[in-house]
């Protein structure tokens, strides 16, 4: 997407001079087979539906009336990420920090049972974990999920940093021999006709999970159109409970935007704590 922003900003302001690159699409190059195909790891459960899906922790994806969800737009300083950061200590990104925090936040609003599971659904992109690489100006999905996946307890009392690691640790298992074994998968599946049917939600409601969008990497404050940098850049409505996105915030502070969609039962004690790095978590939550 940050490409495409920037291509068309450098379209509208070089006008007929403008001389479009050449994408790389090459498909059959990302996406070969081995010679005798042969996944290792259960891509219909994960991947795919069928049985007990990954895409969802329970029977989650309930529909609700979507004035039962609200759009929550949450502002973090940059003192506050300073902070966030510090509290987790050690290496870290940032994408990783926020996701901590806000999981840590929205378990903790939902009020879930302590034994219960909960995760987060995480894009991965592939194109540098693929062996060889595909060139990042690749034109196509090289997307596959990461699902980290802890006990409510675990998300409410462990510290930012072990939060983290649970995070780290599901996304690097998104490497070459998981993409190898994922386009296997999908030869074996087109050589028997067998249709595969996503795991993305079908309703509403994503609770007790969550699924996560970065948009950290793109540099909307740079763009230009002509009339000066933009004074806001946001997602759309979010019509999927427990959705989030992390946006480079516009203003002069710089900082970073979340938004989400939360059931309006869980706003109000989600705005209450989400600036906080305290465990100030409901009773109701705790062991």
């Amino acid at each position: 997407m940050n490409n495409f922003f920037i291509t068309w900003e450098t379209a509208v302001r070089q006008g007929k001079d403008f001389v479009a690159p050449t994408p790389f699409l090459d498909r059959a190059t990302t996406a070969v087979s081995r010679r005798m195909p042969a996944p290792v790891f259960d891509h219909q459960s994960i991947e795919f539906k069928s049985g007990e899906s990954r895409g969802c922790t329970r029977e989650c994806g309930d529909v609700v009336s979507m004035v039962k969800i609200k759009d929550v737009r949450v502002h973090l300083t940059t003192e506050f990420l300073t902070e966030l950061r510090a509290r987790v200590g050690g290496r870290c990104s940032m994408f990783q920090c926020l996701l901590a925090h806000v999981w840590k936040k929205i378990t903790a609003a939902r009020a879930l049972k302590p034994e219960e599971f909960t995760q987060v659904k995480v894009a991965v992109n592939c194109r540098g974990r693929a062996k060889p690489p595909v060139p990042m100006d690749f034109f196509g999905n090289m997307v596959l999920w990461a699902f980290p996946r802890l006990q409510v307890r675990d998300v409410l009392n462990w510290s930012y940093r072990a939060v983290v690691g649970a995070i780290r640790d599901a996304v690097a298992r998104i490497d070459d021999e998981y993409i190898q074994s994922f386009v296997d998968f999908g030869s074996l599946a087109d050589a028997n006709g067998k249709e595969l049917m996503a795991t993305a939600a079908a309703g509403t409601t994503l609770c007790p999970d969550a699924e996560v969008d970065t948009w950290l990497g793109f540099r909307y404050h740079q763009l230009d159109f002509g009339t000066g940098p933009p004074c806001a850049f946001q997602p759309p409505d979010l019509p999927i409970e427990g959705l989030m996105v992390f946006v480079p915030s516009c203003t002069a502070g710089g900082g970073v935007d979340l938004f989400m969609a939360v059931a309006e039962d869980h706003v109000e004690a989600f705005e209450k704590i989400c600036y906080s790095l305290d465990d100030d978590f409901p009773t109701s939550s705790r062991m």
